[in-house]
């Protein structure tokens, strides 16, 4: 196995597995170079999606002028986490939604859960942060069942969800008197 380390730099992460062997290099590798973003894009349709749509993480200014494989590097073994980043220092304003009041306080796995992710390519991968929709419908269930306005924010803030901070009476067909 000695000559296999001149080949290659190591086994692919288990995500990769199928990629693996001297045949299957150029799916991934432009001929005798770096891994080709182009070629990360030709399998990873959904996250070319989102760039194309400036949506989410991947197409922030901070990240989409880096190559792939700065983040997801690769030939470290099948265990190994591509997908791994610091959630508690994560700056979450890069994927255009900043988490501010009640937000700010919540655990990543209570809005990131495939039940909240409308794109069905997204939602069957295990594990993924991307996907979600900034409307407040995409993760909180629609209490007023579509009786009213679904711009939540037009009586609600984002420190609670009651009192309504914004609400006030005058502004409805049930004007309080008296």
């Amino acid at each position: 196995m000695p000559a296999w380390g001149q080949i290659s730099p190591g086994e692919l992460s288990k995500a990769h597995a199928e990629l693996e062997g001297m045949s299957k290099c150029t799916l991934c590798h432009d001929l005798g170079k770096k891994v080709s973003n182009l070629k990360c894009m030709e399998c990873h349709k959904e996250i070319k999606s989102l760039v194309n749509k400036k949506s989410g993480y991947h197409a922030s200014a901070a990240v989409s002028t880096k190559d792939c494989f700065d983040c997801h590097s690769e030939h470290h073994g099948r265990k190994f986490d591509m997908t791994r980043f610091d959630e508690k220092n994560f700056d979450h304003a890069l994927t255009q939604y900043g988490l501010v009041g009640k937000h700010a306080t919540t655990e990543c796995n209570a809005c990131h859960k495939p039940d909240n992710i409308a794109d069905k390519d997204i939602r069957k991968r295990t594990g993924t942060y991307l996907g979600l929709k900034h409307e407040c419908l995409a993760c909180h269930d629609n209490y007023h069942q579509n009786t009213l306005d679904n711009n939540c924010t037009l009586c609600h803030d984002m420190k609670a969800f009651q009192p309504a901070a914004k609400f006030n009476h005058a502004n409805t067909d049930f004007k309080l008197r008296g």
